[in-house]
């Protein structure tokens, strides 16, 4: 019985917390200006106290373990219950020695002369490590989505736009959903697994049931530092790699000029870890193939 009581006060108290992050994320996302900046970038200064606060709310979420929280939100939240967070190693042995890199906003939102995409495939194949990119039609075009394709990368649906869709009704996020599906489709590799992901992070009910009308499915991770609004690199770099172990999905964000200039170094620290960890960077795909020992099958196109 004490036992019993032991447990459900340590369930109450977790329960608790997970609810005060997840309402402190949205805050500070809703808050959050998503528009590229003009004058000195973030990498130039110091941390403001609202980004030294938000540093300091991942580390606690890193000290409680992300792969925690995942259980708790999909019994609180029933539309993440199909989502994929992490692959278990205990339950995939496969997993093992592998992370899937996932990256978020692609390409660029302020137009090709503003792209990074040359730097961020360089940083990648400097450490031979292959990612899912998932893009916003709006942001991107044919010739960049060919690129990452041949270059053996896998795309993800982000929606056109890197905005809220939450209160959206169902014929407009189908109407959306298929824009992009549109732009990515010619890329996938027939028979692959069609991954979505919600604009930052908040699937609806909605947006679940049309996912699984349509066969697609919808992927978090358990490896985020709030990259994109953090721009200590070193600080970022480290959370996301006490976070990581085999079977891990990290999500990061795509750099542009002038805009989110310092993700590009994060993901350069972030594999050079991974490296000395011994740990392989691959697509989401990838390890999910590997975990549920399938062979991927010849591109659609390139």
């Amino acid at each position: 019985w004490k036992v019993w009581r032991l447990e459900m006060r340590r369930g109450f108290w977790f329960l608790l917390a997970a609810f005060a992050f997840c309402f402190f994320q949205i805050a500070f996302v809703l808050r959050y200006d998503h528009t590229p900046p003009r004058g000195l970038s973030a990498a130039s200064r110091p941390l403001t106290w609202g980004e030294y606060g938000n540093f300091l709310l991942w580390s606690l979420l890193t000290g409680i373990g992300p792969r925690r929280i995942a259980p708790v939100l999909k019994v609180v939240f029933p539309q993440f219950e199909d989502t994929v967070f992490f692959y278990s190693a205990d339950e995939f042995p496969a997993a093992a020695g592998l992370v899937a890199l996932t990256i978020d906003d692609g390409i660029c939102r302020q137009g090709p002369g503003q792209s990074m995409l040359d730097e961020v495939l360089g940083v990648l194949g400097n450490y031979s490590a292959h990612a899912t990119f998932f893009v916003c039609s709006e942001y991107s075009r044919g010739g960049d989505l060919r690129r990452l394709s041949a270059a053996g990368h896998e795309l993800g649906n982000h929606l056109p736009e890197d905005k809220e869709y939450f209160q959206v009704d169902t014929d407009e996020f189908e109407r959306v959903l298929l824009e992009t599906d549109r732009a990515v489709a010619p890329f996938l590799d027939i028979g692959a697994t069609r991954w979505f992901r919600a604009p930052q992070g908040r699937l609806t009910k909605t947006m679940s049931d049309v996912l699984k009308a349509r066969n697609m499915t919808h992927a978090l991770g358990d490896s985020y530092a709030d990259d994109w609004a953090i721009p200590d690199v070193e600080r970022v770099s480290e959370l996301y790699l006490r976070q990581v172990v085999p079977g891990s999905v990290a999500i990061m964000h795509m750099p542009e000029r002038g805009f989110r200039e310092h993700t590009l170094e994060s993901l350069r620290l972030f594999l050079q870890g991974l490296q000395t960890r011994g740990l392989r960077a691959v697509t989401l795909g990838t390890l999910d193939d590997a975990c549920r020992g399938r062979r991927r099958p010849a591109t659609a196109a390139v």
